[in-house]
């Protein structure tokens, strides 16, 4: 074999060698990706992943709930760019990893991998029964968001799966930073036996 076919030969083992080693190890693309936040309201209705936290769907009360009138989804509105929970109803689950915490009465803990969701449902007289959206939080790893005890959160449409907004959303934080005597977790919905 001539000097210039082993060149090639070589040239083309170097990158067979490069393209399995590739497909081995995930570039730092791939480790963000798996790391994006997803969610499917679907499997809430597993019991073997998720605990309902309230039997009953718990009222989020607004001001617009003393009016003689039913209100209507516009006037929730003002609102809700405020608290999104405002005039809605929500049922709320944990999964596995933070559902001992979810039922600790005094100063829960809530460990890295604990998520918990709230189901929205509207609350307007043109709105009701209807899922308004998911609102999730996700404890991640010490130092993620030091503070409001590393949780992560996340806004989900009415689909149950499309991720409107995730991270350290700042509409989130601005309420839950006044509950880290609870792990930042707001449980009034919680039937503490």
């Amino acid at each position: 074999m001539s000097l210039k076919g082993a060149t090639g030969l070589l040239m083309v083992l170097v990158a067979a060698v490069g393209t399995a080693a590739s497909l081995q190890r995930p570039s730092a693309r791939e480790h963000v990706t798996r790391d994006v936040f997803r969610f499917d309201a679907a499997t809430l209705k597993d019991t073997t992943k998720w605990t309902q936290v309230n039997l009953r769907p718990h009222a989020i009360r607004s001001q617009l709930d003393a009016l003689c009138r039913a209100p209507m989804a516009a006037n929730y509105e003002p609102e809700r760019k405020q608290n999104p929970h405002t005039g809605a109803w929500i049922t709320v689950y944990v999964n596995n990893v933070g559902r001992q915490a979810m039922f600790t009465k005094e100063a829960p803990v809530f460990p890295q991998g604990s998520v918990i969701v709230k189901h929205k449902v509207g609350h307007g007289f043109d709105e009701r029964n209807k899922t308004l959206l998911y609102t999730i939080m996700r404890k991640r790893e010490p130092g993620y968001n030091p503070d409001v005890g590393d949780w992560e959160f996340a806004v989900v449409d009415p689909d149950g799966a499309t991720v409107q907004a995730s991270g350290k959303l700042e509409n989130c934080q601005m309420c839950h930073v006044q509950k880290a005597a609870s792990d930042f977790v707001f449980r009034p919905y919680v039937d503490f036996k």
